[in-house]
């Protein structure tokens, strides 16, 4: 019997022993399924690492500027102001001296009445002939969507007092004027029309203005103002002749004679022929 029971332990152990066989077919799909699961796994883990890498590169490396400087003043009134002191001060004579003042001016004109005196008229538009080549184009102002500035030199009626008038002087006058305008359609809310009344030559009345709409310079608004006027403002005779061609690209069709009318209500209405 102990032989029995010896023989027995041993066939029972024997036959215990697990054989070499091959993997079940249920087990070599759960493995597939976990393979695949860790491929998806990995692949979203890249995703969000390069999410998270640009992410920090988008804050790392800010947009480029439209312009190096910028006003401060929160209120339209205060940024036309900023960049009016701003741009003329950029503008200087051979000698050193500034060339130009730039004064924002209220959208009036000074008018003399039927009884010789004068008053300060609201100027209600403005009636362009020769810009489109057929007929008037009329363009109706309000106070909050224009801005009109006076350019004036030392000289007699704001003349510039020193040297003397020249293509080139008048073509950096131009890029002043550009340059206001492009500085106020860029800053201050809600402007559409720039007006600037610019200096005359020497022993003469004042008789140009630039009008500038913004649509005129929607490409110059939508890319750096480096790409249009040089950082620094040049002297009188030192404009390369790229930004020059470009000066006078932007700015000839946009140079008018003046005259004012009054309408049966009483307000100014500005008449601009383009002068070149």
């Amino acid at each position: 019997m102990a032989g029995d029971l010896i023989q027995e332990s041993g066939a029972v152990t024997l036959d215990a022993a697990p054989a070499a066989t091959a993997e079940p077919k249920h087990a070599r799909l759960y493995s597939k399924r976990f393979m695949v699961m860790y491929v998806l796994l990995g692949l979203a883990l890249a995703a969000t690492v390069f999410g998270v890498v640009k992410a920090l590169d988008n804050t790392i490396t800010p947009q480029k500027l439209w312009s190096a400087w910028k006003p401060s003043n929160d209120s339209s009134v205060g940024r036309t102001d900023e960049i009016a002191s701003h741009t003329a001060r950029q503008y200087v004579l051979p000698s050193g001296d500034q060339m130009l003042d730039v004064f924002p001016k209220k959208l009036t004109v000074p008018l003399v009445d039927s009884s010789g005196g004068s008053q300060n008229v609201p100027i209600a538009g403005i009636v362009l002939r020769g810009k489109k080549g057929a007929g008037d184009t009329v363009a109706v102002l309000q106070s909050n969507d224009s801005r009109l500035y006076q350019l004036c030199g030392t000289g007699k009626e704001c003349a510039i007092g020193e040297g003397k008038a020249s293509v080139a002087r008048g073509r950096l006058v131009r890029r002043e004027a550009l340059q206001l305008a492009l500085l106020t359609f860029k800053y201050v809310p809600n402007v559409t029309h720039v007006i600037e009344f610019m200096p005359p030559p020497p022993g003469s009345q004042p008789s140009l203005v630039t009008y500038f709409e913004k649509d005129d310079l929607k490409t110059q608004l939508s890319e750096p103002l480096s790409a249009t006027l040089s950082a620094k403002a040049p002297g009188v005779n030192s404009i390369k002749p790229a930004e020059a061609t470009r000066i006078d690209n932007l700015t000839t069709g946009h140079v008018y004679t003046f005259t004012f009318r009054t309408t049966q209500l009483g307000d100014a209405v500005l008449l601009l022929t383009r002068a070149y």
